[in-house]
This record gives structure tokens, C-alpha cells and sequence, in this order.
């Protein structure tokens, strides 16, 4: 009873244009003086023609109400036909909806499931430099030295996995200005110090240009691939230097091979060479070609196994004024 009430409610403009179109009939026999079996004669056979018609209509939509009634609010079945084009329009608004909706779950799934593989990742290679501190503080006298480099090794995992938790706010972060990359890349190069003098590495650094860019996350991208260059070469150094569109890092390392050059860039690759030596997180690459992306910028590596590996930084905004 409640749906047919419904139905008769959906249907109210109907009723009143029948009640119009009726009393306009009943007007016309009493002003022209007409017989009143000519309206009971119209009315009957209005009748025989509207009420198949609305029988008809009323089936069609007590069913489809029926169907839009069992849908679950949380279930994503299909809506049924629509009868007209109001609804249809409205069912076009609907399902765009429940797409942008689904859309936006698998997202935060996606987001989700990385940033759990990327914390297990990380919390992995955390284990390295807090095991090293503490075996140096179970053997005296303590290597003050070797104690500090650990420290550090552990300050560049924190602040790696703080900028991966930040890394989809970077646009609202980003200051985009004229950086001059001289004395970014030397600061950078003083901060991992240690890395270089432990294992008695050369750094070179020319003039390179002022481009525009936001220094901070700029930084950010310089320090993974000069620590990743520090860890991977043995002999030799890092120069940095620009180079058309790019500026380039290049070091004398162990070098990467061919079949790994197209994963480098995906989160939680090391490569063969990074699964030998055991120094690879493969979070960092990915986290600098991913802000890289956000500030316009292309990393790019070339590489051959035993004789080293160049990454370059594309800037695509630049000033290029000499230092």
C-alpha cells in the first residue's frame, strides 16, 4: 500500500492535468448546452484509453521502485533502468559518484599497502646502523667515530621516511624560486662528509648554473643519489657537474647492470648489485624521482657495471647564470 501511495504521489502532476482536462469538458457541455451524455460518453472513453496506459506505467514503476528499494546503500549493483530521462540523468550523477568513490577506496588502499611495504622496508634497514651501535657500545673503549657515522646513518633514515609520510603534501610545500646549485650541492656534500672520508672518497664539484627550483627538496634529491654514490663506490670519487639540460652526478662505483636500469626507479628495487652488497633500501631513488616529478624535473642514470654510474638531474626551469 505505502508503494502505491508513493506511486500516486510520484504521478500527482498526472491526476491534476486529468482533473484539468475533465472539468475544461464538463465547462464546454454546460456552456454549450450540450447533452450530458456526450461527457459521461467522453469520460467513459478516456477512461478505456488512460487506464490500460496507467495500469501499465504504474507496474512499470512500482517495479523499478521495488529495485532501487532492495539495493543496499553500501552495495555497488547496478542501478535498474532508468524510465525517464530525469532519471536517467540522475542515475548518470549517481554512478559517477560511486566511480569517483571507488576510485578514491583504491587509492587510499594503494596508499595504504605502500606506505606499510615502504615502513617495512625502511624499518629493515634501520636494523643495520642500530645493530653497528650496539656492538660499538658492548666493546671499550667506545669508537666515538665510528659511533657518530652510525648516528648519522640513522638521522638519513628518519628524515627519508618523514619526507615519504610528507611526500603528497609536496606541491602545498613546494617554494619554487632561483636556487643557486653551487652551494646547495656543497652543503649537501659537507652533511655526508662522513661517507666520503670513511672510505677516503675525492668530491668534485664545478660551478653549476642557478636554477628554479625549491632548495629544500632540491637538497633532499642530491642527498639520495650522492649517498647512494658514496655507498657504491669503493674507489675513486663523485663529480658533479652541469651538463646541457641536467646536472650530473657521476661516480666510479660498482656500476649497475643493464637489465636493472629500467626497475631502478620502482619502490623497494635494489638491483642485483644492491642485494650483493646489502646497502640498498630502494626507497630513496624513488622518493627523489617522485618529488622530482612535482617540481618538473627528470632523473635519468646511465651506468656500466665496474666502471660507475651517472645520474642526471633534467632541470626544467632554468636561469643558468654562472656561479
Amino acid at each position: 500500500m505505502r508503494d502505491l501511495t508513493a506511486y500516486l504521489k510520484a504521478r500527482t502532476i498526472t491526476w491534476l492535468t486529468i482533473v484539468i482536462i475533465w472539468l475544461t469538458a464538463a465547462t464546454i457541455t454546460f456552456l454549450e448546452d450540450l447533452p450530458p451524455v456526450a461527457l459521461l460518453d467522453g469520460t467513459v472513453i478516456g477512461a478505456a484509453i488512460l487506464i490500460p496506459v496507467l495500469a501499465v506505467d504504474a507496474w512499470s514503476w512500482l517495479v523499478n521502485f521495488r529495485q532501487l528499494r532492495s539495493i543496499p546503500v553500501a552495495d555497488d549493483a547496478p542501478l535498474p533502468p532508468a524510465l525517464d530521462p530525469a532519471a536517467a540523468q540522475y542515475q548518470a550523477i549517481i554512478n559517477g559518484q560511486m566511480q569517483a568513490r571507488r576510485q578514491l577506496a583504491n587509492q587510499t588502499h594503494k596508499q595504504a599497502k605502500d606506505l606499510n611495504d615502504n615502513f617495512a622496508l625502511w624499518s629493515h634497514q634501520m636494523k643495520t646502523p642500530l645493530a653497528a651501535l650496539d656492538l660499538l657500545l658492548q666493546v671499550p673503549p667506545v669508537n666515538a667515530t665510528a659511533a657518530r657515522a652510525e648516528v648519522r646513518k640513522v638521522d638519513r633514515y628518519i628524515k627519508m621516511m618523514l619526507t615519504y609520510v610528507k611526500i603528497n603534501d609536496v606541491n602545498r610545500d613546494l617554494v619554487l624560486e632561483p636556487t643557486p646549485l653551487t652551494p646547495l650541492v656543497n652543503r649537501t656534500v659537507r652533511d655526508l662528509a662522513d661517507l666520503f672520508i670513511s672510505k677516503n672518497l675525492a668530491v668534485k664539484v664545478d660551478a653549476l648554473p642557478t636554477v628554479v627550483a625549491d632548495s629544500q627538496w632540491l637538497g633532499f634529491i642530491f642527498e639520495q643519489i650522492l649517498t647512494n654514490a658514496a655507498k657504491y663506490t669503493e674507489r675513486g670519487g663523485v663529480h658533479i657537474y652541469a651538463q646541457g639540460d641536467a646536472i650530473v652526478i657521476a661516480d666510479t662505483g660498482i656500476g649497475i647492470a643493464a637489465s636493472d636500469l629500467p626497475r631502478l626507479f620502482e619502490p623497494g628495487f635494489s638491483g642485483y648489485n644492491g642485494r650483493m652488497n646489502q646497502k640498498a633500501s630502494g626507497l630513496g631513488l624513488t622518493l627523489s624521482q617522485t618529488v622530482a616529478a612535482k617540481m618538473g624535473l627528470k632523473l635519468s642514470v646511465t651506468s656500466t657495471v665496474g666502471s660507475g654510474t651517472k645520474v642526471y638531474v633534467h632541470m626544467a626551469q632554468q636561469v643558468w647564470q654562472a656561479e
